[in-house]
């Protein structure tokens, strides 16, 4: 029976403070606050407290027993329904959204509290506890003071009773003790008589502290605004007290309502931002995610590509041991036609097919190790990386008669990253040079390398003799799926990905220019000092 108790208690403190033992009361009444957001989170199970709370008020006032039962019933019914409304309009007691408030709001002043003041006033009046001539003052009384309460102590209890292990209790508590040394000192020591004066030093310390800490801080201000001012009413000084009880009545419930619908109003506008930014971070996240694995599929489908191209390589590269090891075979097997097989003979067969399979198996061995995917950056030298990728696509190029250019630093050159995707790159800059190349029937074919330190950078120049990339489409080659190729079955994905691999994965640049020969990448690299 603790909500009884806690009902009756709020319900004594405010009459004391307000209104003299008064049933009727104008002012803030708590106890309808703390009954709603009670309801409202734990359902109905608190619901035979509210009764028995409201009972033991009415009665203690000076309230006959059957209007009391009366009274308690209507207050019961009016909690249950807000249990039913609140499902019904979907209702988050969280109220994170400015949706939740205006429908807590709406519920209080159009549904719950005409419910509660209409038929709790028509009970006292049934049982002669009001006069005829006051039943519509005694209404609008009611409706407003218990509007009031509940528009003050609902939002502040419903997320206290949510958020209570969430944060800082003892800092909770201490910057709501500052806030009511503050409110105390102004109100009752200083003794400010203006109102609007009063609520310009405490609503922006209100608003404030909404924007630092969090919403329910603002709401525990706005109580503790509440309490302090009532007991100034309550002493007779301050703010609230105008030559008639009129402008009392009105200044003082419109002191708390301006804190009241500016805090929710700053609270929930700020609740809406962090949760439109943590939207917005997670919405980056998962693209950024989706991002990356669009890429590990760019790069599987730019790989499987440039495995078909070594395969070809392989091809080339195996062509003339293959031619030898026929060779070899055909003098052993004419040898042994016309009886010259000797020891001299097997040894030759033996030493030399020894030696062209041990060269066909390093080949594979070079094309293995280039797709071997590197675990960590390290510093690798760009001359040891060129001269293997050279070394590999040597007999291709031989066999279209393209001649390769390389002009090697004079000194060791190393830069960091990945050196096996860095060969990647300079195979998919060659090969695109092959095919322009291949594709325009250039009579000398010449492909040209160049590696040279420029201040802190590392600079590749590869460059081609096959006339340039037309105007036009030169914006558009690092692109994705774009390709120049099609007719080859050119996926598009070559350049694209050794653009990210330069500038993504390395910190560098990869550009294009056409000169008067034709297409000239430049890749470049920070120095292996730069990382240092």
């Amino acid at each position: 029976m603790l909500m009884a108790l806690l009902y009756f208690v709020t319900g004594e403190l405010n009459f004391e403070l307000l209104s003299g033992n008064k049933i009727v009361n104008i002012g803030v009444f708590l106890p309808e606050g703390i009954a709603l957001a009670f309801a409202l989170y734990y359902g109905r199970f608190i619901l035979a407290g509210i009764f028995f709370g409201q009972l033991l008020l009415a009665y203690t006032n000076s309230i006959t027993f059957e209007a009391s039962l009366g009274v308690a019933m209507i207050n019961t019914l009016e909690a249950y329904l807000a249990i039913r409304l609140a499902a019904i309009f979907g209702l988050d007691i969280r109220l994170l959204r400015l949706r939740d408030i205006m429908i807590l709001m709406g519920m209080i002043l159009f549904i719950l509290q005409p419910l509660s003041a209409i038929g709790s006033n028509f009970i006292l009046l049934f049982y002669h506890q009001l006069e005829s001539e006051t039943i519509v003052s005694t209404i609008f009384s009611w409706w407003f003071g218990n509007v009031m309460g509940q528009m003050l102590i609902t939002p502040f209890v419903l997320l206290l009773l949510q958020k209570y292990d969430e944060f800082d209790l003892q800092e909770f508590l201490l910057y709501g003790f500052a806030f009511f040394l503050f409110d105390y000192f102004l109100e009752l020591i200083v003794v400010i008589t203006n109102p609007f004066l009063l609520l310009s030093f405490t609503l922006p310390i209100v608003v404030y502290i909404i924007f630092k800490k969090d919403l329910i801080y603002g709401l525990f201000f706005n109580v503790i605004a509440a309490l302090v001012s009532s007991y100034a009413v309550y002493k007779g000084i301050g703010a609230f007290q105008a030559s008639t009880t009129v402008d009392n009545i009105i200044n003082y419930n419109l002191f708390i309502l301006a804190h009241v619908t500016i805090s929710l109003t700053a609270g929930i506008l700020l609740a809406e931002k962090r949760d439109y930014e943590k939207h917005l971070e997670d919405t980056v996240t998962k693209e950024l995610k989706k991002n990356r694995q669009q890429q590990l599929f760019m790069l599987q489908q730019s790989r499987l590509a440039q495995m078909g191209e070594m395969i070809s390589m392989i091809a080339h590269q195996w062509r003339q041991p293959l031619n030898n090891l026929s060779m070899i075979n055909q003098t052993l097997l004419k040898q042994y036609d016309t009886n010259r097989l000797d020891d001299k003979a097997i040894e030759y067969f033996r030493v030399n097919s020894h030696k062209q399979i041990i060269l066909m198996s390093q080949t594979v061995d070079d094309f293995r190790n280039f797709f071997r995917s590197d675990k960590s950056k390290e510093n690798f030298s760009v001359h040891t990386v060129i001269e293997n990728i050279l070394e590999i696509t040597k007999a291709i190029f031989q066999s279209y008669e393209i001649k390769i250019v390389y002009e090697k630093p004079k000194n060791e050159l190393e830069v960091y990253g990945h050196a096996n995707e860095f060969s990647q790159v300079i195979l998919n800059i060659i090969n695109n040079a092959k095919d322009a190349l291949l594709e325009k029937d250039i009579p000398y074919k010449e492909i040209s390398l160049i590696v040279k330190r420029k201040d802190n950078m590392i600079v590749v120049i590869v460059e081609d003799n096959a006339g340039g990339i037309e105007e036009s489409i030169q914006e558009n080659i690092f692109d994705p799926y774009f390709s120049t190729k099609k007719a080859k079955n050119g996926t598009g994905l070559g350049l694209y990905m050794s653009k990210m691999i330069i500038e993504e994965q390395m910190g560098g640049r990869l550009e294009v220019h056409n000169t008067q020969k034709g297409a000239c990448f430049v890749i470049s690299l920070r120095a292996k000092e730069g990382f240092d």
